[in-house]
């Protein structure tokens, strides 16, 4: 499970005024192997996620009616994390973030030609490890940019997300 929100950042040549409202909820699944080198752990892993957030729109600077557009992204994301192991059952991790965008909707439109296909980011968090269980708590942030070369606008799109996993180790 996870809860994401979108800010829009640097939007050129756009009369609308782009402001943070709602986080919504996702959810990821996917695969990890977790190594164990010189003290360090070493987990890299494959994850589908969703992601975005609601967005309030002005779309005059001088107006008070605003209105919130929401924003959906799929991807495929390939953390590469670094940590180290206390006690047997806690970790502490972080490290770099691959992100392809599978697909992007912007109010049910598709708009993932606007946004470049792949990004880096980072996470880092806790996890905890129970027998054959594991659970993670994360924070990730991806910075992707866009362009729409018909409108002539361009800027940043910033996705923060705070993830929940619950895992199953299938080898010890």
């Amino acid at each position: 499970m996870s809860s994401s929100k979108v800010r829009l950042n640097d939007v050129q040549n756009d009369p609308q005024q782009y402001a943070s409202a709602d986080n919504i909820t996702g959810y990821h699944a996917g695969a990890f192997a977790r190594l164990q080198l010189l003290g360090l752990l070493f987990q890299p892993e494959a994850i589908l996620s969703t992601s975005g957030g609601n967005v309030e729109v002005k779309d005059d600077p001088n107006s008070t009616m605003v209105r919130v557009e929401k924003f959906k992204f799929d991807r495929l994301d390939v953390p590469l994390l670094v940590g180290f192991n206390f006690l047997r059952v806690a970790r502490v991790q972080a490290g770099p973030v691959a992100s392809m965008l599978l697909t992007a909707r912007q109010e049910g439109r598709t708009v993932k030609d606007y946004y470049d296909n792949s990004d880096w980011g980072y996470q880092a968090g806790l996890g905890v490890d129970i027998g054959a269980l594991t659970v993670d708590v994360r924070y990730e942030r991806i910075n992707r940019d866009f362009t729409n070369t018909s409108q002539q606008t361009d800027g940043k799109v910033r996705n923060e997300q705070f993830l929940v996993s619950l895992g199953l180790k299938l080898i010890k």
